[in-house]
């Protein structure tokens, strides 16, 4: 059996974990990471924004990792990078469709909205092929010295009396997977346990741990591939009378969602004609219908949305993953983020959902905070306390996106009372946006303003006003002042101008 000992062992070789590895081995650190798959390897969460690419830009920067930093920019990654799949993400695109209707284009853009995040496609937000990107950072977090294990299987997991950690189980021979050199038995032991491993959950599963998913109010499952033809939706809409000239951007250069009844579509595009599209779906209005393939399920809501259906009527399944993958509710809340010698990552924390795309910004912000706790807290007293404090951290974020993204499933149907609704989230991400600007990391400004209590307070609030709400123009009209005057101090990018007409072209902080 192969026996070794390191500072830090790292569960799960995607993004995260693997960045997490890059600054700790920067820090002086012996690190390790174990994965049981191999890369490339299928995975979705695919959509960056302005957040994401500064914590990665920042990351880059601190911990000298400088090839890094081309990614955290599209024009630079195209140059430095290209080979690495990736799409141009200029914003956020927003399109509200009728059930058993054609898309009917508004000259006034009243079922349409778009936020850029972005001034060019030289500074552009980017899609990530998670495939590509995972497989690169693993690569650089061996580069810089840490061992990663593919295709390897932990046995058992062990919090020894002295608090550290021994990990058994067997890998192959060759780190990155391979299996021509055969496999072998190891045991590992390790100060600090790091569980990237997201659904899984193999540290708080081992603990014993019960999850408190039941807290969260958001409830959708999600229907999705990877597809070759998909059509332009910008050419749909010039086809048929929409005014694209007026888009502060193309509309496809976006994470681009097509609001439906009780659920809504991710449209994200890369460069070499591969585009991730599923669906995001209230389990409470629209049950999983298990008598019926993901398949069939899939082409009822294409024929129910027939202009999403003109879209994507010569597309063909990419492989990976070479299916329709559905799943059940997607998510999910531990019981506990921390201990003395053991943290989880935020996608293992917990997971709301695709809406908005914060889920690479939210992981990164986590690798961020830390490497800023093995910085400056390693070794002493007060390590298990700022875990504890990371904890907290994690779980008011999740929180907080949990009712951003409710609120947005709550208003489906009623694209005011959802653009309404959706403006919390875009004063959530420019405020923060604009404090990393102006100060850059602070261990106390939590991601997306979560750590702002009269901000929070403020959104619990309205959240609890929006589900009284009757189905009526008036009130998504009196909701809409409301929100706009409560949001006045957190609105620095003109969001409720009604001379816009849902066409926003200057959010963006400066760098």
């Amino acid at each position: 059996m192969k026996r070794d000992t390191y500072d830090l062992v790292i569960l799960g070789a995607g993004f995260a974990g693997s960045l997490l590895a890059m600054g700790a081995r920067r820090l002086g650190l012996d690190v390790a990471v174990f994965d049981k798959s191999r890369h490339p390897r299928f995975a979705i969460g695919e959509s960056s924004t302005p957040v994401a690419n500064r914590v990665l830009r920042d990351l880059a920067r601190r911990y000298d990792l400088p090839r890094l930093e081309p990614l955290a920019k599209y024009g630079p990654w195209q140059r430095a990078y290209p080979q690495i799949v990736s799409g141009l993400k200029r914003g956020f695109s927003y399109f509200e469709h009728r059930p058993d209707e054609p898309f009917r284009p508004d000259r006034d853009h009243g079922n349409e909205l778009l936020v850029a995040a972005s001034s060019d496609d030289e500074s552009s937000d980017t899609q990530w092929l998670r495939a590509d990107v995972d497989q690169f950072l693993a690569e650089e977090a061996r580069a810089s010295g840490a061992p990663v294990w593919e295709a390897a299987r932990i046995d058992w997991l062990t919090l020894d009396a002295d608090g550290r950690w021994t990990i058994t189980g067997e890998r192959s021979v060759d780190p990155r997977g391979g299996e021509e050199r055969g496999r072998e038995a190891f045991e590992v032991r390790a100060r600090l346990l790091v569980d990237g491993t997201g659904e899984a959950s193999l540290v708080t599963k081992t603990l014993g741990i019960p999850t408190q998913t039941e807290r969260l109010f958001t409830t959708s499952r999600s229907l999705f591939s990877h597809f070759w033809n998909v059509g332009s939706w910008t050419e749909w809409l010039a086809a048929h009378g929409g005014d694209v000239a007026s888009h502060p951007f193309g509309c496809d250069d976006a994470a681009q969602h097509m609001l439906l009844d009780g659920a809504w579509m991710w449209v994200l595009r890369f460069n070499q004609g591969l585009t991730s599209v599923g669906l995001a779906i209230d389990e409470r209005r629209h049950p999983c219908p298990v008598d019926v393939s993901p398949e069939e399920e899939w082409r009822e809501w294409m024929r129910r949305y027939p202009s999403v259906g003109e879209m994507l009527e010569r597309v063909e399944v990419a492989t990976p993953p070479g299916r329709f993958v559905r799943t059940g509710r997607i998510q999910r809340r531990a019981g506990r983020a921390s201990g003395a010698s053991w943290v989880a990552l935020p996608h293992t924390a917990g997971f709301i959902d695709p809406l908005h795309s914060s889920g690479i910004a939210h992981s990164l912000c986590g690798v961020e905070r830390l490497l800023d706790i093995l910085a400056n807290q390693w070794g002493r007293p007060d390590f298990a306390d700022s875990l504890a404090r990371y904890e907290r951290a994690v779980f008011r974020e999740i929180e907080l996106i949990d009712r951003l993204v409710h609120g947005c499933y709550a208003s489906l149907g009623r694209f005011r009372r959802f653009t309404t609704w959706s403006m919390l989230y875009f004063a959530a991400a420019t405020t923060y946006e604009r404090c990393r600007s102006d100060v850059g990391y602070d261990p106390n400004v939590l991601f997306l303003n979560a750590g702002d209590d009269t901000f929070f307070g403020l959104l619990d609030e309205l959240h609890r006003d929006l589900l009284s709400l009757p189905p009526t123009d008036a009130a998504d009209q009196a909701f809409e002042r409301e929100v706009a005057r409560r949001l006045a101090p957190y609105n620095r990018v003109g969001l409720f101008d009604p001379s816009v007409k849902n066409m926003y072209r200057h959010t963006v902080a400066p760098e």
